[in-house]
């Protein structure tokens, strides 16, 4: 059955078979956090959420339709291809779904010619299609156009901005076309989406919550283990080496490193850990996947606590001779110990705001370079 609710002045019109059935007004949601004061977002077009009620995939989806926005929920098939509109760019793409992989993501990976890394783009799709098609990595219509380069994502795509969702697919949809090209998307976990998929909306939007309200899915389900976007999710690591260059959103502190836990432990820890309460993980555990110390909250790397000798030995202990780090908000992308840790957490959406370039980092034949949203590139500043 399909179901539309229209959007009309203040209030929502449910549809059911052509018949006005009543009208729902949204409560007025507060955020906790630096936007509280800030957050005037409510219903908007957002989606699709595609939830399984048992082995039946069920979508919902606030769409503009004729001039108006409808809610449209649908039966699906696993192999259906889904329509997302971006109403920050009055744009839409099509995403074909495919089979939630069975295994998580592989944690290493040989060297490779070409890599574009950015992070925190919070859900600012405007800056993370200019940043895309600046570099190359896609097309004007959204398509994977980095043969096989590697993209990686650093974290945090959730929360502050207003087109999470929207993000997401694209990153789902970029995922299947790099590998079908021999490339690859890497989506490294933040704490921003550990906090979404373990019940912690600190920063979350007014607006999903309306759409929530109105979609009648509580937002807690978007992201659970029965959506299919939780369970992708779920498939992700919070730190992978590329060649000799680790992916982190925090950082790897001494101490962690120290207990010498192989990286696929540490992935499989931080999987473990979204679905079971803190109460139940041993000390161990809580180190490696609670905050400040798990590799997607730690920030002693980026506030330079940690002394030179120590962060040899963490890279050491990886195999590695550099990572690449967000979370911590810097104002240029920035090498740090001597260029073995390199911060890239930028305030895309202010420079998106004031129509400036925005920057991520590309790593070329082992050569470290900063490319912008304009395509301009030039060699990482020193130190």
């Amino acid at each position: 059955m399909l179901l539309v609710i229209l959007y009309v002045g203040g209030g929502i019109g449910l549809i059911a078979l052509g018949v006005i059935d009543k009208f729902y007004f949204l409560p007025g949601w507060s955020i906790k956090g630096p936007n509280a004061t800030k957050d005037r977002s409510g219903f908007a077009a957002d989606g699709p959420v595609v939830y399984y009620q048992g082995a039946t995939l069920i979508s919902w989806q606030i769409a503009p339709r004729n001039g108006k926005l409808q809610l449209l929920t649908d039966t699906l098939k696993a192999d259906a291809v889904l329509t997302c509109f971006v109403s920050e760019t009055n744009r839409q793409f099509r995403v074909p779904l495919r089979p939630t992989p069975a295994q998580p993501e592989v944690a290493e990976y040989a060297a490779v010619p070409k890599l574009l890394a950015l992070s925190d783009i919070e859900g600012n799709f405007k800056g993370f299609e200019q940043l895309l098609r600046g570099a190359g990595v896609v097309d004007q219509n959204l398509n994977w156009q980095y043969g096989q380069g590697h993209l990686v994502l650093v974290g945090d795509f959730f929360d502050r901005g207003l087109n999470v969702t929207e993000c997401l697919w694209l990153m789902y949809k970029l995922e299947q076309e790099a590998v079908q090209a021999g490339g690859k998307v890497h989506f490294i976990v933040g704490n921003h989406e550990r906090m979404n998929l373990t019940g912690h909306y600190k920063y979350l939007r007014r607006k999903y919550r309306a759409n929530a309200d109105t979609l009648g899915l509580p937002y807690e389900k978007w992201y659970g283990s029965h959506s299919l976007l939780g369970r992708w999710l779920r498939t992700k690591n919070v730190v992978e080496r590329i060649g000799t260059t680790l992916f982190a959103h925090g950082g790897i502190s001494p101490e962690l490193a120290a207990q010498n836990l192989p990286l696929t432990r540490l992935n499989d820890l931080a999987r473990y850990s979204l679905d079971v309460p803190v109460a139940h993980l041993t000390p161990q555990e809580k180190q490696a996947t609670q905050p400040p110390t798990s590799p997607d909250w730690y920030r002693g790397l980026a506030q330079e606590k940690p002394a030179e000798v120590q962060v040899d030995q963490v890279l050491k202990t990886y195999g590695a001779t550099t990572m690449v780090i967000g979370h911590t908000p810097v104002e240029a992308i920035k090498p740090l110990y001597h260029g073995k840790i390199i911060a890239i957490d930028l305030p895309h959406q202010e420079r998106c705001d004031a129509g400036q370039p925005l920057q991520a980092l590309l790593i070329e034949n082992g050569k470290l370079s900063v490319v912008d949203s304009q395509g301009k590139r030039q060699a990482l500043a020193a130190e």
